[in-house]
C-alpha cells in the first residue's frame, strides 16, 4: 500500500482525512496519513509546540520535511484553504489578482509546486475552504441541527447560495462559507460538524458536487498504481 501525507492547517481537516478521505482512499491501495502544520517547535528537542495557522514558510519546511520520509511509495499533498493564504505564500504579491479565480488558484498551485520542487508533491488548494464540502451537504447538516433556528437558518442559506455550486461561493470577508455557515447557522461547529457532515456524505457525492476537490481525489486515487 502506498502512504501519502496529507499536510493541512487545522485540527478539522486532520480529522477530515482520517474519518472520510483515509477509508476512501484505502479502497485504492492508498494509506493517507494527515500532518497538521507546525508553527512552533521547541529549541533544543524539536518537538512540536503549536499546530494550525502560521505562515507558508512554517508550511513549506513541513512538506519538505514529510518528503524526506523513507515510506514506500512515498507521496505528498496539501489541503489548504485559497481563502485566507498568509501574506508571504507564493505569489502572494497580488501578481495574480487580476486573474479569474479558477486561474488564481491553479496559478497559485503551480507556484507551490515550484517551491517545493519535487515531483511526489501534489500541491492543492481548496476552494475556497474546507466548508465549501459542508455546504454541499447542508441537508445532512440539518439532521444534526435538528432545532427550528438552525432549521430556519439553514432555509435562508440554502436560499441564498441558490444555483451556485459550493465551490463558486466566494471568499469575500463576509461571503465565505464559513462566514455564511456562521451567520445563518450560530449552531455550527467546525470541528464537529465538519467532519460528521462530510461523513454523511461521502466522499464520491462530494467529488460529483465539488468537481475540483474530485478532480484532487482522482489523482490520490492513482496514487494506487504508482510503484515509485
Amino acid at each position: 500500500m502506498n502512504s501519502l501525507f496529507v499536510i493541512v492547517e487545522g485540527k478539522t481537516e486532520q480529522e477530515f482525512v482520517t474519518h472520510v478521505l483515509r477509508p476512501h482512499l484505502v479502497t485504492h491501495d492508498v494509506w493517507a496519513t494527515p500532518i497538521g502544520v507546525t508553527t512552533k517547535r521547541d529549541p533544543k528537542t524539536g518537538e512540536k509546540l503549536k499546530q494550525g495557522g502560521g505562515q507558508w514558510s512554517q508550511w513549506l519546511k513541513d512538506i519538505k520535511r514529510s518528503l524526506r520520509s523513507k515510506e514506500p511509495g512515498l507521496r505528498v499533498t496539501s489541503m489548504f484553504d485559497f481563502y485566507g493564504l498568509p501574506h508571504d505564500f507564493p505569489q502572494g504579491d497580488g501578481s495574480v489578482a487580476k486573474l479569474d479565480p479558477v486561474d488564481r488558484v491553479e496559478s497559485l498551485e503551480r507556484a507551490m509546486g515550484d517551491a517545493v520542487d519535487d515531483r511526489r508533491f501534489i500541491p492543492y488548494l481548496q476552494r475556497h475552504e474546507f466548508e465549501s464540502l459542508v455546504l454541499g451537504g447542508l441537508d445532512h447538516l440539518r439532521e444534526q441541527l435538528p432545532d427550528e433556528d438552525a432549521r430556519v437558518g439553514l432555509d435562508a442559506l440554502r436560499g441564498e447560495i441558490e444555483g451556485m455550486n459550493p465551490e463558486d461561493v466566494n471568499d469575500g470577508k463576509a461571503t465565505a462559507p464559513s462566514k455564511r455557515l456562521c451567520r445563518h447557522v450560530p449552531g455550527y461547529n467546525k470541528a464537529l460538524h465538519g467532519t460528521l457532515v462530510t461523513q454523511r456524505v461521502g466522499v464520491d457525492e462530494l467529488k460529483r458536487t465539488c468537481k475540483r476537490f474530485g478532480a484532487w481525489v482522482e489523482k490520490l486515487e492513482a496514487l494506487g498504481d504508482a510503484t515509485s
